[in-house]
């Protein structure tokens, strides 16, 4: 009898959770049968306060050591060019330092000509109205690589809040659109996620810097900001 009546209240509980499963379904199905779903885009425009400068020295030399010592020595006229600029040892950074043999082609084969020293520094620079000066300053010094130049903003975070901002209420704006067309009206939000959009810098190209540094003009670099756009998405549910 015991286990007749194990088994009865076994089936019981199986159709119960059968039903559960069933009444969840039917209610999450309905829910969603009346929902919008929107993405919202919000963008912001900022204007560059900080430059990132990649410059340095090539040398070439008949062994490693000369290359090296003709590389320091450039340096060292870079460096105190950027100390006369008021840049401070904080915001200078080597990015790279290499020794590599120079091959050059020559009758039909690659041929060792000595060795190349390559050193690269970053500077971080403020003064936005002064980074044509500054170009035209180092490759007087001595800097023969000019990598380039990205502009962007510090307070990014900031910035990025702000375009959310937006793009909550650009959803919004969309879904009433869309409510409004279809007859119904937005009640709350289900789910809300956010698909943040890197922010995009702008660069000085390589090339181009070196074109600006070549010239002979009598006055300095001459170098346009811009602005930059920091976007936002978010994708958002309402239920109407």
């Amino acid at each position: 009898m015991q286990v007749k009546w194990g088994k009865w209240l076994l089936c019981l509980l199986l159709l119960s959770g059968m039903l559960f499963i069933g009444n969840t379904q039917t209610y999450a199905a309905e829910n969603l049968a009346h929902t919008i779903t929107v993405t919202g885009k919000g963008e912001i425009e900022a204007v560059p306060d900080v430059a990132y400068i990649q410059l340095g020295v090539q040398t070439i030399g008949s062994t490693a050591k000369e290359a090296q010592d003709t590389n320091s020595k450039q340096f060292v006229n870079i460096n105190k060019a950027l100390k006369e600029l008021g840049i401070p040892k904080e915001n200078i950074k080597t990015v790279r330092f290499a020794i590599n043999p120079n091959y050059v082609w020559e009758k039909e084969k690659q041929q060792m000509k000595g060795y190349q020293v390559e050193q690269i520094i970053q500077i971080t620079y403020y003064k936005m109205d002064k980074v044509g000066t500054l170009l035209d300053k180092v490759t007087a010094a001595g800097a023969n690589r000019i990598e380039g130049v990205q502009f962007s903003v510090e307070k990014i975070d900031q910035y990025q809040e702000e375009a959310l901002d937006k793009a909550i209420d650009n959803a919004r704006v969309k879904a009433d659109r869309m409510a409004k067309r279809a007859g119904v009206k937005i009640k709350e939000i289900i789910q809300m996620n956010e698909n943040g959009a890197a922010p995009r810098p702008i660069y000085m190209d390589a090339s181009s810097t070196k074109q600006e540094a070549a010239k002979p003009a009598a006055g300095d670099t001459e170098v346009h900001i811009g602005t930059m756009k920091i976007e936002n998405y978010v994708t958002v549910t309402y239920s109407y």
